[in-house]
């Protein structure tokens, strides 16, 4: 059962959960170097929603960058970044948006553990090509020594007795 206690909106080492709503990138500046196991954000996507001033795509891209190399610099060697990201739509075209911010986490040093692929049945609908009902997450961890404890959310297997994927 969830303490709402715990929760804080003003950061504290003693606190299990920390929810702010501000500026991203200038929160993080505040925040002290390899404290946090894991950090999730699911940034804007850059499509003019009224939370957000649409911008060039490179400068996006740019901003983004900066946000995410605060949050490297706030991960622990043993901890990881998920980032929840749509697509990014100009003219008509698609541009899959964690496609350009894998090289980002790269740049980094950052490993790639999955990318995972959230279907949903919602959304906006397009005339002109499919709806896009799907948003990727990207699990990227700091070091090869990382944190993961998959028993908690572990679905049961399909095919019982079939062998496990040593990679």
């Amino acid at each position: 059962m969830m303490n709402y206690d715990e929760i804080s909106s003003i950061f504290q080492p003693d606190k299990r959960i920390v929810i702010k709503e501000a500026d991203t990138l200038a929160e993080l500046k505040k925040l002290p170097s390899d404290m946090f196991k894991l950090a999730v954000s699911s940034p804007p996507y850059n499509i003019g929603k009224e939370y957000e001033k649409q911008v060039g795509l490179q400068n996006y891209l740019d901003w983004q960058r900066e946000v995410i190399t605060e949050l490297y610099r706030v991960v622990s060697d043993n901890g990881s970044i998920a980032w929840q990201v749509g697509n990014y739509v100009e003219g008509g075209e698609v541009f899959p948006l964690d496609m350009y911010f894998y090289p980002i986490f790269k740049s980094l040093g950052m490993q790639l553990r999955n990318r995972i692929v959230w279907h949903f049945d919602h959304g906006l609908h397009a005339s002109k090509r499919f709806s896009g009902r799907y948003e990727v997450l990207l699990w990227f961890t700091k070091t090869e020594k990382y944190t993961f404890n998959l028993d908690p959310v572990r679905v049961p297997s399909k095919y019982p007795g079939e062998k496990t994927l040593q990679r």
